[in-house]
This record gives structure tokens, sequence and C-alpha cells, in this order.
């Protein structure tokens, strides 16, 4: 479906032409079959970049349209600062007041009321609805990102308890998004939700075990030199012109893994990349007042084209490498899991280097 067939103004429509959609695809389709647009809560369970943060946009500018405040609760402060900064930059034009809040957990915030779209962590909107703020009442769209997290042993019932109380306190209509939910009846039962399933990729995903020097895919095999796994990987992504993220299980292992292939990364760094990088690592060690250990290690990797991606590192470190690998100025980061929890930074190729990771359990 063309978008200028969607009870949409003009404005509207033109903000989502500048952004390059067109028409609406397979997901999007279903979603408003199911009571996108009607106020229906809807579980949207399909692949990621299938679309999944139009589904919410759709509803929040229905919700902004009839003068209502709407809140997108995410799982990560990363997260939550990305669709800030994404949503900011597409609705502000429209009149659409957006503002953020993941930081003291100790304040409800009142000033908060005066915002059409507040896009906040799943804690801080647990601090604010312990902290009584009147605002809440006045929610009538919550999007809930990572909707998966329930199921998460440190997140998931800080999750189900600000979900639960949201419906008790403004029977808001919620719309809960996620790539790899597995229970989403169950989910929709709880939620009286309908249910958009799909698996519509716009890109095709090729899956491939990596032993000990040959790529074995479903119908095919690709060879390798012989040499270090990590660097021998880096550098044919690297020769073939594209990015890509390396997983590991902890920060100290993502900060040994990029310290590693800096030389190899180097190599691919053409001049003009290099002026861009300095600039870039000059900010990152100054993104603190004092440049600590960390930062003086982050930045020295940044300048060879390759970064390392954790929760240990402040805001505007991670907004300036995001922004670097969306623009391919960085071609390498190597990152802890929490880094897959939404944040869009689409690669050529991603490699999940260890298997096992402690979860609590």
């Amino acid at each position: 479906m063309r978008i200028e067939k969607l009870s949409l103004p003009e404005p509207i429509i033109d903000v989502l032409r500048q952004s390059g959609i067109e028409q609406l695809n397979e997901p999007q389709l279903l979603a408003l079959k199911a009571g996108l647009l009607d106020g229906k809560n809807i579980v949207v369970a399909s692949p990621t970049a299938s679309g999944k943060t139009l589904v919410a946009e759709l509803a929040i500018v229905r919700n902004f349209l009839n003068n209502k405040k709407s809140v997108y609760i995410v799982p990560l402060k990363a997260l939550a600062s990305e669709k800030y900064h994404e949503f900011k930059q597409k609705y502000s034009k429209l009149g659409m007041k957006i503002s953020i809040s993941v930081g003291d957990l100790d304040s409800s915030e009142e000033w908060l009321g005066n915002y059409d779209l507040i896009i906040t962590s799943n804690e801080k909107m647990d601090s604010l609805l312990r902290h009584g703020a009147r605002w809440v009442r006045e929610i009538s769209l919550v999007i809930a990102d990572e909707i998966h997290m329930l199921n998460d042993v440190s997140r998931g019932p800080t999750l189900e308890i600000v979900i639960t109380r949201l419906m008790n306190m403004a029977n808001p209509q919620i719309i809960a998004l996620s790539a790899t939910i597995r229970n989403a009846e169950e989910i929709s039962d709880w939620l009286s939700a309908n249910i958009v399933k799909s698996e519509y990729r716009p890109v095709k995903l090729k899956r491939g075990v990596f032993y000990p020097f040959e790529l074995y895919f479903t119908n095919e095999n690709c060879e390798f030199p012989e040499g270090d796994s990590e660097i021998v990987l880096c550098k044919d992504t690297l020769e073939k012109g594209k990015q890509a993220l390396f997983f590991v299980s902890t920060r100290k292992s993502a900060e040994a893994l990029s310290e590693k292939l800096t030389k190899t990364v180097i190599k691919n760094i053409s001049e003009d990349e290099k002026k861009k990088l300095t600039k870039i690592s000059n900010e990152i060690l100054h993104a603190l007042h004092s440049p600590t250990r960390q930062c003086k290690r982050l930045a020295q990797s940044v300048k060879h084209g390759i970064a390392f991606h954790h929760a240990g590192l402040v805001a505007k470190q991670r907004k300036l490498i995001e922004d670097a690998f969306r623009e391919g100025t960085i071609k390498m980061l190597t990152s802890t899991p929490t880094l897959s929890y939404g944040v869009n930074l689409p690669a050529w190729r991603v490699f999940v280097r260890d298997a096992k990771r402690y979860s609590g359990y």
C-alpha cells in the first residue's frame, strides 16, 4: 500500500517521503489490518530491519493528531537516545514536542507532562510510576520496544510491572515490538492484543559457521587462508568494502579484540577517513573532563577505524561511535550483546565469537 492511501494529513505523508518511505511492507500492512490506527493493542513479531519502528511511528502520529500523549519504552539508554534523535529530526517539524528521560531515578519529573512523546527506559518509567508522576494518567499510547526482555532475569520483572501498572492507571493502547519473541500468543493474551507475525526481511540473511578456515553455509562453503580467525574474517570483510560487528561476552573481551584488529583495519582506511577518525577520536578522548584509561584506549582504537562498544561508555562516546559506524567511517565494532537490543547499526557481516555468557539463571 502506498503511503498516500493512508488516512494521514499531507504533512505526515511528506515526512515519510523525506525518510525514503513510499509504500508499506508486509508487517506494516498487517499491523494496519490488525487495528493499529483504531486503538487496538498489537504484538508485532517480525525480523530485524523489517520496519517495526514505522509501525510504532504511525500509531504515535495518529495519537499526536488527536492531541494525546505517547510513551516509548526501551530497555537501554543507548536505544532511547537513538530513538530520541531519530524522532526529533523527523517529527519536531510537525510541532510534536519530544523528550527523553533516562537519568535520575529519584524524581517524578512533572515537566514531562508538557510533551507529546516521551522516550524512556524501563527502569526510568518504573521510577516515574513509583514517584507518582501525575501526567502518567494522560498516556493513551505505550510503545514497548524489545518486549522479549520480559524473559530477561534482570530487566524482565521491571518491564512487566511497568506495563501492568500503565494498563491499570491509564488503559492506553499498547504496541509491543520484538524480533525474537517466541511466546507471542502468551503475551498477546496478557495484553488483550492482536498478533502480527511476519518473516519479511528486506535483505536476505545467510547464517554460517566458521571452522577452522572455512565458512559453512547451508548450500555453499567459502574457504579462507590459514591464520588467526578474527583477523582473517576482518581482513576479508574490509577487502570487500564492507563493515562488520563482532559480538563477544564481556567488556574486557570487546576492548581486547578491538585493539587486536587495529593493525588490520588501519590498512583499509583512506587519508580523508583518517582525518575524520582523528577528529572523532579527540572528541571521544575528551568526553569526560578528565580522560580515563578507557577513554584513552577507545580513542586510540577509533584512530585506526575500529571501536569497542559496551555499557561502560558514556552517552556521548556511544553516540559518536554509532554515528561514525552508520556513516561508514568506523569499519569494525566489537561489542557485548547489549548492542543487539534494537540499536540500529546495519552491518554486512555479524560475527558471534562467544557462544556462552553468564545469564544469572
